[in-house]
Parts: structure tokens; sequence; C-alpha cells
């Protein structure tokens, strides 16, 4: 913690610096350059859908084995080096996550994006988790529409020019769905691997999690959804992300939570906000708000001190509000695409669902790709500024850095001490 306390104060004192420079540290989005690409709904959509004909992906089933070497297949054919971690649990010894990196200028400091590549398929309340003979289905919606985006995801980054300002991982993992009643072990085997044997303990990470997110806004709420008595006009994109107001959740579970990962949830959600005016999403209908629920990859990333979010779409736990707007096919013989398509009143409108998380993820990535080239701009453009008004100011900005760069030097030390 000490590390990462190290860490912090680092990167505020460099903020510190780069805001004491001469002219504008925001450079407006007209200076932005053009993406070379952008992720696309309907490439997603075409993943989600190849992920489900390999069948049943169940932990230590051949369906599983052969969809994570399709997706790691994809990944070099983009150009990736794929990174396998296997891992065995108790019910698994077959299970593997597909990793692929991005490296940044900060290696101490990751954005991990994230979704799982397995299937399950037991009975929905109120007999939860009974697993039957033949019960078997493809995984569109949980989660191949989270698996099928991210490889759209790592194409477009693929394209990028360039180097982020952090490092980014994208992660399919292994072992996320629990077996069932009858099982011994819980699920989110495979995130729990990466978060504690993948990590490294002076790392900061803030992870975005992809699990069920293709059917939300600007999915219109289907009219059999309305007649049983639902009153909301579209189906909601959930981000649920680590706690501002309320921690009771991860507490009740052991997590001591510090004012650092305060200081980071209020942060990374006020972060989130900002990409959404962006990007226009109306805040009704996308929504940023306390995770108090767990039930997917983001939680292991929260329980080790790490800041996440999980983009989730349809509607808020129904069997406890006791509305009708939810009806998700997640662990069900009938998660299929002509399910989904069927739900969302169209492809067309799975793609514009799969589109709106595309555009917060590829957006919070491209600004993190231009910040180097908008601070090397920064400093160019302070450079300009500096004339004969400003000779004072060329004297006392290189003073002003000789005096800070000492400090920096001793708190970077540090954190690797």
């Amino acid at each position: 913690m000490a590390q990462r306390l190290h860490h912090s104060s680092l990167l505020v004192l460099l903020m510190l610096m780069a805001c004491c420079l001469p002219g504008n540290l925001a450079v407006p989005d007209a200076q932005l350059e053009q993406p070379p690409a952008w992720p696309e709904g309907e490439q997603a959509y075409d993943n989600m859908v190849s992920l489900t004909e390999f069948g049943y992906r169940q932990i230590d089933s051949a369906a599983n084995e052969n969809a994570r070497n399709w997706i790691a297949s994809e990944l070099e054919g983009m150009g990736y080096e794929v990174e396998r971690q296997s891992f065995t649990t108790e019910l698994c010894s077959n299970c593997q996550n597909i990793v692929v990196t991005i490296n940044g200028t900060l290696e101490d400091d990751w954005r991990v994006v994230g979704a799982h590549h397995d299937a399950i398929c037991y009975s929905p309340p109120p007999l939860i988790g009974v697993t039957y003979p033949g019960c078997t289905n493809t995984g569109a919606y949980d989660d191949g529409t989270g698996s099928g985006a991210l490889l759209e995801i790592a194409r477009t980054f693929s394209e990028w020019n360039g180097t982020p300002l952090h490092t980014w991982k994208l992660g399919w993992w292994d072992y996320e769905e629990w077996q069932g009643s009858g099982s011994p072990e819980d699920g989110g085997k495979g995130s729990l691997h990466f978060v504690e044997q993948q990590i490294p303990e002076d790392v900061n990470v803030t992870y975005i999690n992809l699990d069920m997110f293709a059917l939300n806004w600007p999915v219109p709420t289907p009219l059999a959804s309305q007649l049983a008595g639902c009153d909301e006009e579209f189906w909601t994109l959930y981000m649920f992300t680590s706690p501002v107001d309320d921690w009771s959740y991860y507490e009740d579970r052991g997590l001591e939570v510090t004012q650092e990962m305060q200081v980071y949830a209020e942060w990374f959600q006020a972060h989130l906000k900002e990409i959404n005016a962006n990007l226009s999403h109306p805040e009704e209908w996308v929504r940023v708000i306390d995770d108090i629920k767990g039930n997917s990859d983001h939680f292991n990333f929260i329980m080790n001190n790490h800041t996440a979010t999980w983009l989730r779409g349809q509607h808020q736990y129904i069997y406890e509000e006791g509305d009708a707007c939810e009806q998700t096919p997640k662990h069900a013989q009938t998660d299929t695409v002509t399910t989904i398509n069927t739900m969302a009143g169209g492809q067309a409108n799975v793609e514009q669902g799969l589109q709106t998380g595309l555009d917060i993820i590829a957006t919070m990535a491209w600004w993190d790709w231009q910040t180097p080239e908008m601070l090397e701009a920064q400093d160019q453009d302070a450079n300009a500024q500096t004339g004969e008004a400003g000779s004072m100011s060329t004297f006392l900005i290189p003073l002003f850095w000789l005096t800070l760069l000492p400090v920096v030097f001793f708190l970077a030390k540090s954190s690797k001490d």
C-alpha cells in the first residue's frame, strides 16, 4: 500500500508541474487527431455469432478450448503477441485466460478491459443453479457480447499509432461462471488468477468489465415487457463502478476501504460521466452508479484494491424490485443469437447496443493515446508563448522544475524500493 501511495503522490506532483506551465493543459477537441479506426458494433456482433458456433463453452470442454484458440488466432492475425495464462482449480484441469498487452508510457499503471469466454447452463430462480441432463447454451448474451466486443476493441487498438499514456491489457477470462448448486467452489476463477498472479504488487489497475451489455440504450424496451408492467422506454446500460457512497457490499466481504481507494473511485466515476457527456449519452439510460452487488469479474479487482466498473445491460434486479423490465436469457438454453435479436427488436438494435459500450471504451482509450501528444503540444505551445514579455517565465519555469525534480526522483525511487 505504501508503494501505491508513493505512486499516487508522484502522479499528483506531475500533474501539479504540468498545470504550472504557461498555456492551457487541456488541448481543445479540435486539436485532437482523428483516430485511424473506430470499433464497430456490426463487427462485435459478428464476433459474438462466431463464438456461439463453437457450442456449449463450459469449462474443461472441447468447445471452450476451441473458442479460446479461435480468439488467440484472431488476435495473432491482428499482430498481437498472445499470452496464454493457464490455471487449474478443483473443478477445472484445463482453464486458460487469453491476454494481450499494449505497452504505455506508464508501466506501473494499467488499464485492463476484460470479458469471460466461458458459458454455463442451469435453472433460473427460484431453483437457481440446478443443472440437468441436456442443459446447454451457446452463451450468446452471457458472454458472447462481451468477448465479441473485446475482440473488436483489440482490432481497433491494433490500427492506432503511437503509444498510450497507460499500459493497456485486454483479457478473455475463463471460468467466470459458477458451476451450479452442486459446485464446491465459486466462479470468477480466471479473473482471480489474473489479479492474484499476474499483477505486480506495485502496479495500479483500472478495470473495465464487459459482461452482458448488448441489450441497452438505444435498444427500446420490447412491447412484451411494457405490457407486462415495465414502464421504461429503453433498456439501460449500467456502469456498476467502485463505490463512492456505499461500500457495504465489499466491506461485508472483508475489504478495508482506504482513502486512496475512495479518491480513485470518485475520480473514475467522474471520468466515466465525462466520457458519457462527451458522447451525448442520456444519463437516464447510461448510468454510472455505485456497485453494490459484485456478481461478475470486476468483483475480484475491487476486492484487491483496484478501481473497476462493469458495463451491464437491461434493467436492475428484477427479483428484488418486483418489476417486469429485466428478461435475461443468461445461464439458460435460450441464450442464443435468435433470442437476443428477438428481445432487441432486430439485429440492428443489438449492434447499436454493442456500439454504446464500444464508444465509451474507445473514447477512454483514445484520450489516453492522445495524452502524450497533447502534453508535447502543450510544451511547444508554452515555448511559443514565451517571448520578451515572458522572459521571467523562461527563467522561473526551469527553476521550478529543477526544484521539484529531486522530489519526484525520490518518490519514484521509493516506489520501487
